[in-house]
Order: C-alpha cells, then structure tokens, then sequence
C-alpha cells in the first residue's frame, strides 16, 4: 500500500492536503482533493494507476474543490458522511462563499457512517470514524492493516480543527477526540493540514489529547 500526500501552497493560505492510496492491483482512491489542477491527475497517469473512489474528510471547499475535475476525468463515486452531503451544495456552509467562490460538487455523493468498513482496496479495510466537531458530518479514515489515520480537520500535528464554523460544535470535540485515542499508539496520521504525526506523539504532546 502506497501513501502519497499532495501539499499545495495556496494564495489563499488555506493550504490542504490530498492523498492517493494506491494498493498491488493499481487501484487508487484519492482523499480530500483541495485543488482544482492537474497534478493528482498526472501521478495517476504517470504511475498508471486506477481511481476507483474518491473519499472526503468533511465537506468545506478547501477540501472539496479538485472533486468536479476527477469525477469529469474518471467517472468515479464520491464517498462523505451523511451529515456532510449539504455542504457539498450550499456555499455558505462549506465557506466557499465567504472566499468569494461558488464551490459546488456537481455529482451525488454516496453517503457513510461511523463504524462502518469500507473495502475498495486489496487487502485492506477502511473505518469510518465518525468525528463530528469541526463539521456535523467529520470523520477520520482509519487503514486498519496499515495503521494510518487520514485525519482530515479533525486531528493536527500538537492541534486540532477549529469548531466555530456553520455546523460545527464544540461540545463534540472532547467524544471525537476519544475515539482516537484509542487507535493503536504506531499509528501514523496524515491531517488535512500541515506535516504528518502519529497517535503516539500526538497523546504525550497534544494538549487536546492530554488533557
């Protein structure tokens, strides 16, 4: 299993990862695609790997505005949490509109829980976790054979996501947070922003763990 983490350096200072997971049949899902460019189109064709999904975090526009160009491009389904299926339509709640953008998906998404399994790769399984404080319908892939946490906005590097923004509540933060502290303490974590970490480093220094 290949992890490759796209970093954009935005002119709007919202710089959001992307990942391609990719397994030993070239399949490839593609989370959280931020930009709207060539670039995670280019590594498929260069590596001649096979989207098959495309998997959001949650649904601000920061996250979701390479979504129109891949599905243009490959025809793939989307994948987001049930309570995050507005934000892909409304500008005000995925803060497009406060960028002065109109950020809308253009296909219907299919919807998911927390808890449940997906298996779209070889020989791997993928749980949703559902951590609804930065937005309603939040959650974290957690790759369990492998370990590793795509954390979206919810878990950074010594921080976490911010929960002032429409949907968003911060009595969540502290139940969310829970759920991952119980993830293996080798577990790798790539967040939606900034560098990557691990569960062990983040419970000894991460003050919203320690607490």
């Amino acid at each position: 299993m290949k992890f490759e983490k796209f970093f954009y350096n935005d002119y709007d200072d919202l710089s959001a990862n992307t990942y391609v997971v990719s397994d030993a049949d070239n399949s490839a899902i593609i989370i959280d695609p931020s930009q709207d460019n060539d670039s995670v189109i280019n590594y498929l064709k260069k590596n001649s790997l096979k989207p098959i999904a495309i998997l959001l975090t949650h649904g601000h526009f920061d996250h979701i505005r390479g979504v129109n160009r891949l599905v243009n491009e490959y025809d793939i389904e989307i994948y987001i949490h049930e309570n995050d299926v507005s934000l892909l339509t409304n500008p005000k709640l995925n803060c497009s509109y406060f960028e002065d953008t109109q950020c809308v998906v253009e296909k219907e998404p299919k919807t998911i829980k927390d808890g449940e399994v997906l298996n779209l790769l070889k020989e791997e399984q993928i749980k949703v976790i559902h951590t609804p404080f930065h937005t309603e319908g939040s959650v974290c892939y957690y790759f369990i054979n492998n370990k590793v946490l795509i954390s979206g906005d919810t878990l950074f590097y010594m921080s976490i996501g911010r929960d002032d923004l429409p949907t968003g509540d911060h009595r969540k933060v502290n139940a969310s947070l829970e759920k991952l502290k119980t993830l293996p303490k080798e577990t790798k974590v790539y967040p939606g922003h900034g560098q990557n970490s691990s569960m062990e480093f983040e419970l000894k220094f991460n003050h919203f763990l320690t607490n």
